[in-house]
């Protein structure tokens, strides 16, 4: 079977993927354009995002900030609506309230290709349960004492550089003498 080179053969597409259908909606006298399709690599910077913001203290994915940051993600990536950055950083909840409130999720999914969404939210999940299936896998737990313990290593070289200093000797030979 004789190859075709891709570069020959991508000038025959006849599609590029700024070239796709857009729909728009008007919401008062704003016209938001909404993508129908997103380049693979703005999907994965996405569920990357989501993955990383959905993550509480615990460092396990926040089923409530899951749904927030998956709709804000959405936002951003698929439509003109700028989301104020400081908002996002400092409170997301209160955008999310607002635009949920609004119905203005539920309008712009409405307009995404219906496959497009599904197989983006679907990808989402995937990663997430992938992710904390690795992490809890004894690889994963591995993984995670010996970063645990290099951190431990880092803080003991600090603590005995400090008790080296003989200023800090001072101050706790001080300590000890009026402790008795």
């Amino acid at each position: 079977m004789e190859k075709i080179d891709f570069l020959k053969f991508s000038t025959l597409l006849s599609k590029d993927v700024e070239d796709l259908p857009y729909e728009t909606i008007k919401i008062q006298d704003q016209e938001i354009i909404i993508k129908q399709y997103l380049p693979i690599e703005d999907k994965i910077k996405l569920i990357t995002n989501v993955l990383q913001k959905s993550a509480d203290d615990n460092n396990f994915a926040n089923p409530i900030k899951l749904e927030v940051w998956f709709n804000l993600e959405l936002i951003k990536a698929y439509t003109n609506i700028d989301l104020p950055e400081e908002d996002l950083e400092y409170n997301p909840t209160k955008v999310y309230d607002l635009l949920e409130v609004n119905n203005i999720f539920d309008l712009i999914a409405a307009k995404i290709d219906n496959g497009e969404y599904q197989q983006l939210y679907e990808w989402t999940m995937t990663t997430i349960e992938a992710y904390y299936k690795y992490r809890n896998s004894a690889m994963g737990i591995f993984e995670q004492i010996s970063a645990d313990y290099s951190n431990l290593e880092l803080d003991a070289a600090k603590i005995q550089k400090e008790i080296a200093d003989p200023s800090n000797l001072t101050l706790l030979k001080e300590v000890l003498t009026k402790l008795g």
